[in-house]
């Protein structure tokens, strides 16, 4: 029985189509006259919806359900039958296909209504246009299986993200679902997201796009497949991570990559590329296009390998090109593109992992740096570097070190992996010593693991005043502790206080602390969700709020 993983903390509900047949979840048949207990749940899926409240969850048993278009208008978890059971990104999803909570109709998250997540489910949306539709912050559609059936008159969409209003940092988590029969299989849209996942899906058959990438910059794409499409991938934005994906049998492209004001410094590494008319196509060349690559990646069976129509250089090194004879590879090469050096055989080293994993290597020359600085702003260190050469390049460890001897890392900056012009790097130390000489140096890690170091800067940071550097976790469950960093001008007793939104203290602390870094650790005493603050004074009088969420 499932029923074992149903937290226990949270408000559920349970909906039956009026068949015990498969049920995990419930014990009887479905009526929306029922209280949507386990014992005596609900029959349709939106009037547990509607019934629930934000926050809580849905289980909906095996069985069939008409829904036309299931408008989710709170933040929910719903799940089906087999959730946490992938439906992607094999073509025939294993433990998948009987006893499915499958829905006749459509799925649409409410525009701007946050936390929704839709895990496990069948949906047949027949000719309609909507598979399924998520909109607001940290929308999660994962392990799903979602059927189409092609229809040129409208714009059919599989899974569909549309953050296209209000202007909010959205947030999306689209992985393993299993995607037949529209228009566009998975259409990435939106405004101003945060970085975003869409991993380990299968999207077939689709008459124009398997993958539409747009909207906005620097999301993951990783472990895909996309099989039999006419475009298996159209990227029209930039800073992208096209990682271990399986490109296959499309008709016109495994990726075309559209040229715009936004498209360029995209990324495909590790990925099969095979069976389609062209294997990697750079199209509409808008200036603006430039700093876009591909490499480790296997082409075999392609009509051309790489087809470029910008006029940026597409910097292609380190690829299996299905054969090492130069001229043989030129062949399937169109406009500029760079692919010498290449790898020499295209046997994949670790058929277990994700993607392509070449047994051979090219020749890594190193980074070049050409400039590394760092200044002290608003109690903060802010890191500057720029590159003028990169082949192979990895990321940049960024070390710290108080003593000039033993560094410890502090964060990690992705390289731009190959370049031949200036390439501008930041990265900014939130939490650095106090009142004394700090010492910083880049780890400069190409993709085989090798790596040299930079030359090390001094800086000196000296606290002008009182803060608080940190709390974590944040957010916090009721009753466990946080740490609080803070940085004292003095040496002193600290008065702090944990006050509700609406100005109630909740709980008073003194703390002993010292001059410069120290760490509290204090207990939260709250047994209501919401947001409180953390409040005290400074040295000078002033009175710092720091939020803190409690779940």
């Amino acid at each position: 029985m499932l029923l074992s993983f149903i937290p226990s903390f949270a408000t559920t509900w349970f909906v039956n189509d009026g068949s015990l047949s498969g049920d995990v979840f419930t014990t009887a048949i479905g009526n929306d006259a029922n209280p949507g207990t386990a014992a005596s749940p609900f029959a349709s899926i939106q009037f547990a919806i509607n019934s629930a409240a934000t926050g809580d969850t849905l289980y909906v048993d095996a069985g069939t359900y008409t829904e036309t278009i299931l408008d989710i208008n709170k933040s929910l978890v719903i799940r089906g039958a087999k959730f946490g059971i992938p439906a992607g990104p094999a073509a025939v999803p294993v433990n998948r296909g009987t006893n499915e909570s499958v829905i006749i109709g459509g799925v649409y998250y409410g525009q701007s209504i946050d936390n929704i997540s839709f895990d496990g489910f069948t949906v047949n949306t027949g000719i309609n246009a909507r598979g399924i539709t998520a909109r607001g912050l940290n929308s999660v559609v994962i392990n799903n299986i979602v059927i189409g059936i092609p229809n040129p008159a409208i714009q059919q969409l599989g899974i569909a993200t549309r953050a296209n209003g209000p202007l909010r940092l959205h947030s999306y988590l689209i992985r393993n679902n299993n995607v037949t029969g529209f228009r566009f299989g998975i259409y990435f849209d939106g405004n101003l997201e945060n970085p975003s996942e869409i991993s380990y899906n299968y999207v077939a058959n689709c008459f124009t796009t398997g993958f539409v990438l747009t909207g906005s910059n620097g999301h993951l794409y990783r472990g895909n497949v996309s099989n039999n499409n006419n475009q298996g991938m159209v990227i029209s934005k930039g800073s992208l991570s096209i990682l271990e994906n399986t490109f296959s049998n499309n008709t016109l492209y495994g990726i075309r990559i559209i040229g715009t004001a936004s498209t360029a410094n995209n990324n495909i590494e590790n990925n099969f590329i095979q069976d389609n008319g062209i294997g990697i196509g750079l199209t509409d060349p808008d200036p603006a296009a430039v700093n876009n690559q591909a490499h480790y990646n296997s082409f075999t069976g392609n009509g051309t390998n790489i087809d470029n129509a910008h006029s940026d250089n597409f910097n292609a090194t380190c690829n299996w090109l299905e054969s090492a004879d130069q001229v043989l590879i030129a062949a399937t090469i169109n406009g500029p593109v760079t692919y010498v050096p290449f790898l020499t055989d295209g046997i994949d080293s670790d058929p277990s992992t994700d993607g392509f994993q070449p047994t051979t290597t090219c020749v890594v020359v190193p980074v070049i740096l050409h400039s590394f600085t760092g200044q002290v702003k608003n109690q903060a260190v802010n890191l500057q570097w720029q590159t003028s050469t990169e082949v192979n390049s990895s990321h940049f460890m960024v070390e710290r070190s108080i003593d000039n001897n033993n560094f410890e890392a502090i964060g990690i900056v992705r390289a731009q992996g190959f370049s031949n012009q200036l390439v501008d790097y930041r990265f900014t130390d939130q939490k650095p010593p106090f009142d004394r000489p700090v010492y910083y140096r880049l780890r400069m890690v190409d993709l085989d693991g090798s790596f040299k170091h930079s030359r090390i800067i001094r800086l000196m940071l000296t606290s002008y005043g009182d803060f608080v550097q940190q709390v974590y976790p944040n957010p916090v469950k009721a009753g466990d502790r946080i740490q609080v960093d803070f940085v004292s001008a003095t040496a002193r007793t600290l008065q702090l206080a944990l006050v509700s939104a609406t100005g109630q203290i909740i709980q008073t602390y003194a703390q002993q602390v010292f001059k410069g870094n120290n760490r509290l650790n204090l207990v939260v005493p709250v047994k209501q969700q919401g947001i409180y603050f953390l409040t005290g004074k400074t040295t000078t009088g002033q009175t710092f709020r720091t939020p803190i969420k409690i779940d």
